[in-house]
């Protein structure tokens, strides 16, 4: 059979009858010698000559009739009916048998006569291109020839493998392939117009595209016989994602896709069998729904998942109470539905069993830890007491439930909870922020995710211990709880009487002591309000402990208290002052090295001074220096320092910013720090002035220094004598490294704001900025701060009193 639907006589050689002969004499584009080479052809998908409609029927004749009025016979090969009339003879030329050659790129082009306009379609070469260059040209293009056009080399037109001719193209474009590369052909000597557009509409129109279970069993069986799934995604232009999906639904159970390829389910329902790759499982719920009639409702894909539970909801509640991690550190699996959506995420617990032993233990340990808090052998209860009016369910009964808050067991353990509650929401606002904030790449997200990490997980262990040694006041003994997970992962622990006469009991037997502590209402959820330590600002004057990321924690929270209370900034606030005054050191050492004012730089001085204390200092001797906060400097060694983004942004509004960014990005450039070579890099930076040795020292303190500010807890005394030793000891000279800006301002409350303006304008300019609303107020305070030339605002200055007795000794032994 024809791809036309002729059907052409089975002859191993030309008919040599008298009948036949004639026959092909009067219609040489037709008859048998037309049957033989389209049954020799080895493409079946190309056809054997292009015929219209009525020449089809006249050759479809031609080859089955012989007439008795021209006097000719049937032959054995002829077929055995006979009509009355013949086809009238066509004038045309004898073509010769199709045969394959090969052409190069430039001497071929696309058709005019291509029936494929759509230029989306006619571009979608990516896949196909990718099979070219892994699989190697399948099958050759249909060419003829074009027009020749004068003192030009002949071309040659794509009439089918227009696309093919394009994706060979873009291999040569991208260099995959040669531009001589050979591509195979075949050449139809035509030239008639309406005949090239038939062919070309024939070509696509006798095309027939793949079922979908055909697409998925090819893949399944190509993957069962040795591909990879990367390479059959690769050959076909497809995603893995999507070959996998195929793959999925090729092997489903093989009564499953009988019933596919019959229709007796559609897609939907087959990829929803495809959420699990357990073949049993699946045979075992198509068995449940296959005694419904089809169209009812319990066959459709949602509840075929639930049958699998795929998405289970109380079987997620429990993984997510367990944790993934200590579901799969026990040998859990977890099967995710490879077509459920990117935001969806759902999956099927494959060791259901296992997950709810886990769950159990959980539950039995913190069970454990509650009746230690109680002193109790507490009983736990599944649910809570209902009330029952009549024969009428009321709900839960929370007239029995009783109120009670863990609290610490000592002062010590109180003040330990609210630093470490502290300090983990401060680092959880920051990661927030990282995660929130579009302009990070995910790699520097990352980078900014692990470095708070690192600082968060000690935390949370600690906090964990803190709120095992909590207490939990119960009154009397005929008490229950209730402990269950909810759906989002975290337990609720609730308290009940174990009836109403015990109730009133208790309530009775308080009222006899007045000075009984009442309860208080319980904490199902995080601790909110940590307990507010002693504020001992004498003791973090100038200690700089709020720095520690060891130590300093109690410290740093002291010091966000004064802080908060003296400026009314916020956490982001602190962050934002510390690291513009870091900015502002960091261009004074800069322009320190540049001038050369001294012998040595100060920064060159400080570096290997630090270093010095840092390495020298004996552990056991009680000396400052021992730690980086002390020094105002870190060690050598890489360190991860998170910061919000919106800090970033205030501190490259700075004047500072300016001057160090410049510094750090010509060092960048140069050969000391972009040879591969280290030693060649090392020679380079040898080859260097003493001017440039003292820049980069500056370079490497900057990168080291720590975040002080003019502030309990964040002073650094040896910063301020840093400052004043490169030569800005001065607010008129800290001013040209800072200026005030509406942004900065915007940080502070309103009355703030004021307090800051009013010694630098006049008493009627006062009044009319107290009108303003908060929204309007902080142009015109940086308006009027900006004349004040020597303004800097007090978390960023830097004293040119002289902190400490060694610094004096030094200054007048200067003198």
């Amino acid at each position: 059979m024809s791809r036309v639907g002729l059907a052409f006589p089975e002859i191993a050689s030309p008919c040599t009858c008298p009948g036949c002969q004639r026959l092909d004499q009067e219609f040489p584009n037709d008859g048998r010698q037309l049957a033989l080479t389209a049954t020799n052809h080895p493409d079946p998908r190309l056809p054997a000559s292009p015929l219209s409609t009525a020449r089809q029927a006249k050759a479809k004749r031609a080859t089955r009739l012989v007439s008795p009025r021209a006097g000719i016979v049937p032959c054995a090969g002829a077929g055995k009916s006979s009509p009355t009339t013949l086809p009238t003879k066509e004038k045309s030329t004898r073509r010769s048998p199709m045969s394959v050659t090969t052409m190069t790129i430039d001497a071929l082009c696309v058709s005019p006569f291509n029936a494929r306009r759509n230029q989306h379609d006619a571009n979608a070469i990516t896949g196909m291109a990718e099979s070219l260059a892994t699989r190697g040209q399948l099958y050759p293009l249909v060419v003829h020839p074009m027009p020749a056009k004068r003192g030009k080399k002949r071309s040659y037109g794509a009439l089918a493998g227009g696309r093919r001719l394009r994706a060979f193209a873009l291999l040569i474009e991208q260099g995959r392939l040669p531009s001589d590369h050979p591509i195979d052909v075949i050449v139809r000597d035509i030239t008639d117009k309406g005949e090239l557009h038939e062919l070309s509409l024939f070509e696509n129109l006798v095309r027939v595209d793949l079922r979908p279970y055909e697409v998925y069993a090819a893949v399944a069986r190509a993957h069962e016989n040795g591909r990879t799934l990367k390479e059959i995604a690769d050959t076909n232009g497809q995603t893995i994602e999507t070959v996998r999906r195929w793959a999925r639904l090729g092997n489903l159970h093989p009564t499953i896709f009988a019933a596919l390829e019959a229709g007796e389910i559609g897609q939907d329902q087959a990829k929803a069998f495809g959420a699990t790759d357990d073949v049993a499982l699946q045979l075992h719920v198509f068995e449940q729904i296959a005694r419904y009639e089809l169209g009812d409702w319990r066959r459709n894909a949602a509840e075929i998942r639930k049958l699998l539970k795929v998405g289970d909801s109380d079987l997620e509640k429990q993984l997510r109470f367990v944790g993934e991690q200590a579901y799969r550190d026990a040998g859990g699996r977890y099967e995710l539905d490879l077509f459920a959506d990117a935001a969806d995420q759902r999956g099927r617990v494959m060791d259901e069993g296992l997950l709810l032993q886990l769950a159990d233990e959980k539950l039995e340990s913190i069970r454990k830890r509650v009746r230690r808090q109680t002193g109790k052998e507490l009983r736990f209860e599944p649910a809570p007491p209902r009330l029952t009016l009549g024969n009428y369910d009321q709900g839960i009964d929370n007239s029995l439930e009783i109120t009670a808050e863990p609290e610490p067991a000592n002062a010590a353990d109180a003040a330990a909870l609210a630093s470490v509650v502290y300090e983990m929401t401060h680092l959880e606002s920051w990661a927030a922020a990282a995660l929130d904030d579009e302009e990070l790449t995910d790699d520097l997200r990352a980078h900014c995710i692990a470095a708070i990490d690192e600082h968060y997980e000690p935390l949370e262990a600690m906090l964990a211990q803190l709120q095992d040694r909590m207490e939990i006041p119960l009154p009397g003994s005929q008490v229950y709880a209730t402990l269950q997970v909810l759906q989002d992962g975290e337990t609720e622990l609730r308290f009940w009487w174990a009836n109403r006469q015990a109730k009133q009991k208790a309530e009775a037997a308080a009222r006899k002591d007045p000075e009984a502590p009442q309860p208080k209402s319980v904490s199902a959820g995080p601790i909110g309000k940590p307990v507010p330590l002693p504020e001992n600002r004498q003791s973090l004057a100038t200690s700089g402990a709020a720095i520690s990321r060891d130590h300093g924690s109690s410290e740093r929270m002291v010091a966000d208290n004064i802080i908060r209370d003296e400026h009314g900034l916020t956490m982001e606030g602190i962050q934002v002052m510390r690291s513009i005054r870091r900015e502002m050191l960091r261009a004074a050492l800069i322009e320190d090295a540049l001038t050369g004012a001294s012998d040595t730089s100060v920064a060159l001085d400080y570096l290997i001074w630090s270093l010095a204390r840092d390495r020298l200092t004996e552990i056991d001797l009680d000396l400052p220096g021992r730690y980086s906060h002390e020094r105002g400097i870190a060690g050598l060694s890489a360190r991860s320092e998170p910061m919000l983004p919106s800090v970033g942004a205030h501190v490259k509004r700075t004047p500072a910013h300016a001057t160090w960014s410049k510094a750090v990005a010509e060092l960048k450039q140069h050969p000391c720090i972009t040879a591969p070579d280290l030693a060649a890099a090392f020679d380079a930076f040898r080859a260097e002035g003493f001017g440039f040795r003292e820049k980069v020292a500056a370079v490497v303190v900057g990168c080291a220094l720590e975040r002080s500010a003019n502030a309990p807890g964040y002073q650094v005394p040896l910063h301020d004598r840093l400052a004043v030793l490169a030569g800005f000891g001065d607010a008129e000279d800290q001013r040209e490294l800072v200026e005030p800006t509406e942004e900065m301002l915007d940080m502070l409350p309103r009355d703030k704001r004021l307090e800051l303006v009013h010694p630098h304008v006049t008493n009627a300019e006062y009044r009319g900025l107290e009108k303003l609303k908060a929204a309007e107020l902080s142009a015109p305070v940086v308006r009027a701060l900006k004349k004040a030339d020597a303004w800097v605002h007090p978390m960023l200055r830097f004293s040119a009193d002289l902190p400490g007795t060694l610094a004096r000794t030094l200054e007048e032994a200067a003198a």
